[in-house]
């Protein structure tokens, strides 16, 4: 009995102390640092990943074309060669930079461009047509 005693607040006695207050601030504080550039992380891989899909669709949408159309596709700039019956024009890469379509033809239609954003930002991200995309962090 004695130690619930002790545990219960005397009259007059009201809220937490500095020491708790100290405690729970630098708790808070270390799974701030913790959380945020994960978070951070995560969203720049969805980014990148979002564009992935993005440009796969370009290099089906240019095999399409080239399939109904008998030629191949050949972009004057980015992937501005691609008809809009084929392919919504004027999407850019939300991790930045801008599509540029390649390939062709007996070859695959390839999609680079290359993200501003976090562990990606300078690195050329490649889509090939009919291939695993995975991302990259380095040459």
């Amino acid at each position: 009995m004695g130690m619930f005693s002790r545990l219960q607040r005397r009259e007059g006695e009201k809220g937490f102390t500095l020491i708790e207050l100290i405690i729970v601030m630098a708790v808070l504080a270390v799974l701030a640092a913790i959380a945020i550039p994960r978070y951070n992380g995560i969203l720049h891989e969805s980014k990148v990943k979002s564009d992935a899909i993005t440009a796969s669709g370009i290099a089906s949408a240019a095999r399409i074309q080239e399939t109904m159309t008998g030629q191949q596709v050949i972009p004057t700039s980015g992937y501005e060669g691609l008809d809009e019956n084929y392919f919504e024009a004027g999407k850019s890469p939300s991790s930045g930079g801008t599509f540029a379509l390649g390939g062709g033809g007996n070859d695959p239609y390839v999609v680079t461009w290359t993200p501003d954003i976090g562990i990606y930002s300078g690195y050329v991200q490649t889509v090939t047509e009919g291939q695993v995309f995975t991302p990259k962090t380095s040459s």
